[in-house]
């Protein structure tokens, strides 16, 4: 199955320490995929190269066909026109209105839009993530689940081939964490985009995603279905991959 994006043989070394160790990772184009792992084990660090933010020290980064070269920056430019990131921080503008931060991919794309196109936009992903109202309201205005709601609906708004998604739903309350991945379910059914999601909530992660790639100690142990994964040799893949059946 051809691959929206490729990491072949990623090295990465951050303040002395190898963090990633020869990180290969393939992502089939048009389909959604969970990469879980423990904590510190290298899945942040795995998007922020997939998003061409973080240049490797070795190995290859392929999007959407095209070898990454990290010293052409108007290369990177048109790449990441390509991409929505939802970022575990969340990144957002503290000096920009809710709607203008979600407008932001729009307003400051390599295409220009009309206004009342980016409005529209707008506007229909804030009603999807339940901030009808919101959209004048100053970020430290808003509570850290609508924070997180926000930055959702920017790496959603514009119609990218490729959705990375860090911990999406952390801090959210139940209700609000299945609206989430309910909307990034709908997004990838209705635009058939490619999605990655991080996340330690497996179960949700399991109603959404065809794909799952394990990751423990700057590496990729296993990339397959859930139901390989359950039967994996390896401890690892079966404990990160274990959530319980849901016969009654």
């Amino acid at each position: 199955m051809e691959a929206a994006a490729e990491l072949q043989s990623i090295v990465k070394t951050l303040s002395g320490t190898r963090v990633l160790e020869g990180v290969s990772l393939s992502l089939a184009r048009g389909r959604v995929h969970a990469l879980v792992g423990p904590g510190g084990s290298g899945k942040t660090l795995i998007l922020k190269t997939l998003c061409t933010l973080l240049p490797p020290d070795d190995g290859k980064v392929v999007l959407f066909g095209e070898q990454v070269n990290f010293d052409d920056q108007d290369g990177l430019r048109h790449l990441r026109s390509r991409i929505g990131v939802q970022f575990q921080n969340l990144a957002l503008f503290d000096f920009l209105a809710v709607r203008d931060n979600v407008a932001f991919p729009l307003e400051a794309g390599t295409s220009v839009r009309p206004k009342v196109e980016v409005d529209g936009l707008v506007q229909s992903i804030l009603d999807d993530v339940r901030l009808h109202d919101s959209g004048t309201l100053e970020i430290q205005e808003l509570s850290g689940g609508m924070q997180r709601r926000v930055a959702v609906a920017r790496a959603a708004v514009s119609d990218a081939d490729l959705l990375v998604f860090d911990d999406p739903s952390g801090g959210l309350d139940p209700v609000t964490t299945s609206r989430i991945f309910a909307l990034i379910a709908g997004i990838h059914a209705s635009r058939g985009n490619t999605v990655i999601i991080v996340s330690h909530d497996i179960d949700r992660l399991a109603r959404v995603c065809s794909d799952f790639h394990v990751v423990d100690s700057g590496q990729v142990i296993f990339s397959g279905t859930l139901a390989d994964g359950r039967v994996h040799p390896d401890m690892r893949v079966r404990t990160f991959l274990d959530v319980p059946d849901e016969r009654p």
